[in-house]
């Protein structure tokens, strides 16, 4: 008796995400050589919002152009109810928020694991006078590890106070990320 080897399975790839050349164009992905498309939506109101590997892509109802990295993102919160994704910037409290008209696109959960993905180290540290800061070692997009601290409302960076602090927590991440970091360097906190 002769056996046949069994042959695997063939697993059904997902197809190249892909949008209409108009808004490629408004979110300057009609370049040659611009980073994989993940997801993307059309925003209530006109515009479009657009996932790809090394970034997020917008073009707000009102024609405005953002294009920040993944490192950039502090969070994002999507809301089922309202369609609603509302995205936070590292260094700033100005958010972005985006109304999505086809809510059974891939974009949110897309949004939720970039920012994640770009994410490496992160710990909170204990403030004076109330609610704790946030250091984070994360991800840009040529992968150099970038410094980032993020303040509760009403600190200063360079505070006497608040300064030292920050440093230390920085130098700890730096410090847990061992080989890695050092590789890296040490880029200027964000």
């Amino acid at each position: 008796m002769r056996l046949v080897p069994r042959l695997p399975r063939l697993i059904k790839l997902p197809q190249r995400v892909t949008m209409p050349p108009e808004t490629e164009k408004a979110l300057g992905l009609d370049q040659p050589r611009q980073p994989r498309l993940l997801a993307w939506s059309v925003l209530v109101g006109g515009g479009a919002a657009a996932a790809t590997v090394r970034d997020l892509r917008i073009v707000t109802p009102r024609g405005e152009r953002i294009v920040r990295s993944w490192s950039e993102v502090d969070h994002a919160v999507w809301d089922q109810d309202s369609a609603m994704l509302v995205i936070w910037w590292v260094g700033t409290r100005k958010t972005t928020p985006l109304e999505i008209q086809d809510d059974i696109g891939r974009l949110p959960e897309v949004v939720r694991e970039r920012v994640q993905s770009s994410v490496v180290l992160t710990a909170s540290v204990p403030m004076p006078r109330g609610k704790p800061a946030r250091v984070a070692l994360r991800r840009d997009p040529e992968g150099r590890l970038v410094a980032q601290s993020l303040l509760p409302p009403g600190l200063k960076a360079d505070a006497p106070d608040v300064k030292p602090v920050i440093d230390q927590a920085l130098a700890d991440l730096w410090a847990e990320a061992g080989e890695q970091g050092l590789n890296a360097g040490a880029p200027p906190v964000l």
